[in-house]
């Protein structure tokens, strides 16, 4: 078989989002590709009990542990909030399995939560008629996201979350070597409060069999959120204005779990003290504007922005907007028309703030912030749209999904 490892990193870019959900733009993946599903099991119990910043902060670590495994080979990954799904070579699979588990053992040790992660090979779906396709989208000039699309993903977390199914191979802490580097990660904002009432966690799945269908279904959800809510500028959740470092220990203390949880207790003190120091460091470059040789810190925040996640497709449309109830209940009633239509099935949840959870490789325009809802926003939006998904299976009405 050949040499598949840069299939990602040669894949053309997509120039505007809105081709991400195009999936006559996607390939497929190959064939001795594995999928790989992490969330955090009963995250929903965690957000009820106020942890979501720990359930999103696993989630993160976990795409820095598989990222930070080989950086020379591009990974294709989506965060989902609560988790992440990836696309990985064959030839990777006896190094990143350690790193999987060592993410499982933060999330064990640093957070108390529980981290389920499984594999299943493109091929095995694939013969199954689940299909793995994915695109590369452009996001700015320093970045690119992962769109994936082919009911092989929400297969393959299927398979992953059911007991004993045939064909996944499960990763499991204690059966074998837990180390992962977790470079990168960082947590140092403050959460980016709302501008105009709230910031609203949308999920939309479009439910025709027929690709270009599914297509104009979001081209016209689209179309609804510009009459509403402007141009993206007016409910980017993000500003550069309104971005603002973090001085309390609790909200640091997330990045310091992950980074230090290795380290002497002296080391890990300096590590703690070392972020304070950056973050006031920051705090006066950012007020004065001030650049240096390596990093024009005038502009960062601008990047920050730019380099965000707040939309994106991995067969779900994916986004977190800033807007008014008003704004909100109108798209609402245009969404709910279209899901008794039979055309799409959606999810909701309004946040007071987002947060913002980063991966810098590179303060010069390297670096990647994945953005939610404060509160437990996607996950919480996903329970509606899982309810929809079950109203309509009863009404024997959804037809296989090209997405």
């Amino acid at each position: 078989m050949s040499d598949s490892r840069h299939f990602y990193r040669d894949l053309p870019v997509l120039e505007k989002f809105l081709d991400a959900v195009e999936t006559r733009h996607h390939v497929s993946v190959p064939g001795d590709w594995w999928v790989v599903i992490a969330d955090v099991a009963g995250s929903t119990k965690a957000i009820q009990d106020g942890d979501y910043k720990k359930v999103n902060t696993v989630g993160v670590a976990c795409i820095a542990a598989v990222v930070n495994v080989d950086r020379s080979i591009d990974i294709p990954f989506a965060f989902g909030g609560d988790g992440a799904t990836f696309a990985v070579p064959d030839m990777f699979l006896a190094r990143i399995i350690p790193a999987l588990r060592g993410a499982q053992k933060l999330s064990r040790l640093g957070f108390g939560l529980d981290l389920r992660v499984g594999l299943v090979q493109v091929s095995d779906l694939t013969r199954q008629d689940f299909w793995v396709d994915l695109a590369k989208v452009r996001v700015s000039p320093h970045m690119t996201q992962s769109a994936l699309s082919g009911r092989g993903w929400s297969e393959a977390e299927r398979r992953v979350k059911t007991p004993d199914a045939e064909g996944v191979l499960m990763v499991r802490e204690d059966e074998g070597p837990a180390e992962a580097n977790f470079e990168g990660f960082e947590c140092r904002w403050k959460n980016v409060p709302n501008f105009n009432g709230h910031k609203l966690s949308l999920l939309v799945t479009a439910m025709s069999g027929e690709p270009n269908v599914n297509h104009d279904i979001y081209q016209a959800v689209s179309e609804k959120i510009h009459a509403i809510y402007g141009e993206v500028e007016s409910y980017h959740p993000l500003r550069p204005d309104r971005m603002r470092m973090a001085l309390n220990p609790r909200s640091l203390s997330h990045e310091w779990r992950v980074r230090s949880g290795n380290l002497s207790r002296m080391k890990r003190l300096g590590y703690f003290v070392h972020m304070l120091f950056l973050n006031l460091a920051g705090m006066y470059l950012f007020k004065h504007n001030i650049d240096t040789r390596e990093v024009k810190w005038s502009h960062y925040r601008n990047d920050m922005v730019d380099n965000s996640d707040f939309r994106k497709f991995d067969g779900v449309l994916r986004m977190v907007m800033d807007g008014n109830d008003t704004q909100a209940a109108e798209l609402e009633q245009y969404l709910q028309s279209q899901f008794m239509a039979g055309r799409l099935v959606y999810g909701m949840y309004k946040s007071r703030a987002a947060l913002v959870t980063c991966l810098v490789q590179s303060y010069n325009g390297n670096h990647m912030h994945f953005v939610d809802g404060s509160d437990g926003g996607y996950a919480l939006a996903a329970r509606g749209l899982k309810q929809q998904l079950k109203s309509l299976r009863t009404k024997n009405i959804i037809a296989d999904t090209a997405v």
